[in-house]
């Protein structure tokens, strides 16, 4: 299994270089059953190797970076992979905004009604912003996407920037768009009771078998 997780992990840390979403610094995770499996975060994901793929343990962290992984593991369940990156319109975003509010039905169904910023990479703060939320921006950083798998993260990561891309676009001509709260959380539920459901389900088994 852990040979799989690996080949899978440098399968999105190629993709997320060709997205032009990361950049020296940003790390990707998955969760195994004792702890988890990430990169180091000393190489740009285009040159990350099986040798850069390091398991640490539960309560074995090797810095904050490594910590704040564990930590998000430890307290959400219902995810098994983390993506830290730095997308270029995410980025602005988390400048200058405290939320960004999803422009797009993909991001009111993945990632949650808004992607709202936080202050900091402190586990305490990056947990309670990412209550109910698949993701979160970083005050002068950059942008944490999850999911149940590295497909599901990755897409996150992908929809997050689309639709700051939307956001920043839109508030430029003078007319922000954004979808309703109802709407968007009506969206989100359904997507995570049904659409996604077997999907992501299918995925894990894979990995596992």
């Amino acid at each position: 299994m852990i040979d799989k997780l690996k080949l899978q992990i440098l399968e999105f840390c190629k993709a997320m270089e060709e997205d032009k979403l990361v950049e020296l610094g940003d790390t990707m995770s998955v969760r195994t059953d004792n702890g988890m499996l990430i990169t180091s975060p000393l190489k740009p994901m285009a040159q990350i190797t099986e040798e850069d793929i390091i398991y640490i343990a539960k309560k074995d962290a090797k810095d904050e970076l490594s910590a704040l992984h564990l930590a998000i593991y430890g307290a959400r369940e219902d995810i098994n992979a983390i993506i830290m990156n730095h997308a270029p319109f995410c980025v602005g975003i988390a400048k200058k905004c405290k939320k960004m509010p999803a422009c797009l039905d993909d991001m009111a169904q993945i990632i949650g009604p808004t992607a709202k910023v936080s202050p900091s990479y402190k586990a305490t703060d990056v947990l309670k912003t990412m209550h109910n939320r698949n993701a979160c921006l970083i005050r002068n950083g950059g942008v944490i996407a999850t999911g149940r798998t590295l497909d599901e993260a990755h897409t996150g990561s992908l929809v997050l920037e689309k639709g700051a891309l939307t956001y920043v676009g839109s508030t430029v001509l003078g007319n922000s768009v954004k979808i309703g709260l109802f709407d968007a959380i009506l969206m989100r539920t359904i997507y995570k009771l049904k659409y996604s459901k077997k999907d992501q389900a299918a995925k894990q088994a894979e990995i596992k078998g």
